[in-house]
């Protein structure tokens, strides 16, 4: 694996540019490209009250939040330790449990796999599986917020609102509280990867780019495709997230008779490229740029896809913390995008910003 040339990364830039228009006008592509309506009209009343909870992983976050002259308020936010969703029954008692008891608008911030759909002006989503431990068995196949306001109506008789979309339509929301709408982009890059967009003011699209597949896949790449849980998918974020990227670097180390030991995370690699390890820190760094290379392809294709300047809320360690990945970015999207500006910002509790913006 080398670091692409920048011929071959105009050529990648150009074909996500393609695969966006192709996807906006309803055609099938590596894309999955999926529209979420959002209400024009805020669901809360001004000075009203309501409830944010952000659910994924193994942390879960709970939020009272106010909306005062048309901008959210954070009254109080806790973290604690996500328990394990098995059933359905575990996590409609979660919700019984941590639901504000004088809240009548809901909103989650879910970090799972759904489709989602509008029901009386709430973006709500249908779970399509699990993730990990988390199996939400009699769940998957059903309307999350729906199912959330009947099981409360059951328990406490009372109707509790409730909004749901997944952490990258979040995070893109989250930029309506700093930014106007029309250039902002948003961007998980991390343990996965992840874009999403507006396409005009109700309509937001999480692209899924994990799955874009218009592009050269590295040897190293292939091998780490062919060992995974599900060949064949998400195909681009297997060549350059860090859920992956630490296991290109050990296939190459083998590959060049590097004497040093299997690295076991992306976080660990990220500490050889900031050494100065003779051969093995160079290989690190390698790894380091052809993901953040690729990565700028999709940012400027989107770019491109707006055809203006763009702002872009990241969320993931790797952007902010790996080694020069962020400056890479930029160098490699100034090349690629030259009549652009593209520019990166950090919003502070963007995962409930952003869920409160569905309704509020």
């Amino acid at each position: 694996m080398t670091v692409p040339t920048l011929q071959s990364l105009e050529t990648i830039a150009d074909n996500f540019y393609k695969e966006l228009q192709l996807a906006r006008a309803g055609k099938k592509t590596s894309l999955p490209f999926i529209k979420h309506q959002l209400s024009l009209t805020p669901k809360v009343k001004k000075g009203e009250v309501f409830q944010v909870l952000r659910i994924g992983g193994s942390i879960y976050q709970n939020a009272r939040v106010k909306r005062i002259n048309g901008k959210i308020a954070i009254e109080r936010s806790v973290q604690r330790p996500l328990p394990v969703f098995k059933t359905e029954d575990m996590f409609l008692s979660f919700i019984d449990r941590v639901l504000d008891t004088s809240v009548d608008h809901l909103a989650l911030n879910f970090a799972y796999p759904m489709t989602p759909l509008s029901r009386d002006g709430y973006l709500d989503g249908t779970l399509v599986s699990g993730s990990k431990e988390h199996a939400f068995d009699g769940l998957v196949g059903h309307a999350v917020g729906e199912t959330i306001e009947r099981y409360i109506k059951d328990k406490q008789k009372r109707t509790v609102h409730t909004a749901l979309a997944n952490d990258t339509v979040c995070l893109l929301l989250s930029g309506l509280t700093q930014f106007p709408r029309n250039n902002l982009v948003a961007g998980v890059i991390g343990t996965g990867l992840n874009f999403a967009i507006f396409l005009d003011e109700q309509t937001l699209v999480n692209l899924e780019s994990a799955n874009f597949d218009k592009f050269p896949q590295s040897p190293e790449g292939k091998l780490i495709d062919q060992g995974s849980n599900h060949p064949g998918a998400s195909l681009f974020e297997k060549e350059i997230a860090g859920g992956y990227l630490y296991k290109n670097f050990n296939i190459r180390l083998a590959k060049e008779g590097l004497d040093y030991p299997n690295v076991s995370s992306t976080k660990e690699m990220d500490k050889v490229a900031f050494n100065d390890i003779p051969k093995v820190s160079l290989l690190a760094r390698e790894v380091s740029e052809h993901s953040s290379s690729l990565v700028s392809c999709q940012i400027a294709g989107i770019t491109q896809f707006y055809n203006r300047d763009c702002t872009v809320i990241i969320e993931g360690s790797l952007f902010w913390k790996g080694y020069r990945y962020k400056e890479n970015v930029g160098v490699v999207c100034r090349q690629l995008v030259p009549d652009h500006q593209v520019s990166f910002v950090f919003i502070e509790e963007s995962g409930i910003l952003g869920a409160a913006k569905l309704i509020s």
